[in-house]
């Protein structure tokens, strides 16, 4: 498929690795910008780099084989540790609908798709490639999940003592605060009341 082109929906792929839910060309939500490299692929090392690059914004790295011995890429994958999403063209609907309107004759051959429309095709270490897939990752949408605000202890050293040793040491734990040399209940609800009755602290979910 030449730029411009809009991919149909397709998900009829086995995924190997990766979301098994995953599809091509399904509908993007309104004010989401999505970003798909389909690569046919020969180039390993090339997409785990680039999905570990673009691990914080909506952009998802495809590596399509037509190998159809399904053990032998489960194995391929597992031996390689792969940081992408593979799948096995098992209906060559892919090939069909990407590949071969594309005019490719080889691999790798590359597609960077953004909200379902192709914004370069070609070989994937065409300098245009990286180009593209840059511009079109600084648009897309983050998928960093903001930090949670954990409460401010209240709590009274008489009230926290009421509490079990396992509830106070998940306190210290939410926060990060090391609890070496803590042995006894007060102890740890001396350093509770050290360290988070002023200080705010955050939990990534």
């Amino acid at each position: 498929m030449s730029v411009g082109a809009v991919v149909p929906f397709i998900n009829d792929f086995l995924v190997i690795k990766g979301d098994p839910a995953i599809t091509i060309g399904a509908p993007v939500p309104e004010g989401r910008t999505k970003v798909v490299v389909l690569e046919f692929w020969a180039t390993i090392p090339h997409l785990s780099e680039l999905q570990r690059k673009f691990k914080d914004v909506d952009v998802t790295i495809i590596g399509a084989t037509n190998e159809q011995d399904e053990g032998k890429i489960r194995d391929f994958v597992k031996e390689k540790d792969m940081d992408y999403t593979v799948v096995i063209d098992k209906a060559q609907t892919l090939n069909a609908k990407v590949f071969k309107p594309s005019g490719a004759h080889g691999i790798p051959f590359a597609a960077v798709i953004v909200n379902n429309k192709i914004e370069f095709s070609g070989h994937p270490m065409d300098p245009q490639f990286e180009k593209t897939l840059n511009e079109a990752a600084a648009k897309a949408t983050s998928t960093r999940k903001e930090p949670v605000a954990l409460p401010l202890i209240t709590q009274t050293y008489e009230e926290l003592m009421q509490m079990r040793p396992k509830e106070l040491r998940q306190i210290l734990d939410d926060r990060g605060i090391r609890t070496v040399g803590c042995s006894e209940k007060g102890d740890f609800a001396k350093l509770i009341l050290d360290t988070c009755v002023k200080t705010q602290y955050y939990k990534q979910e």
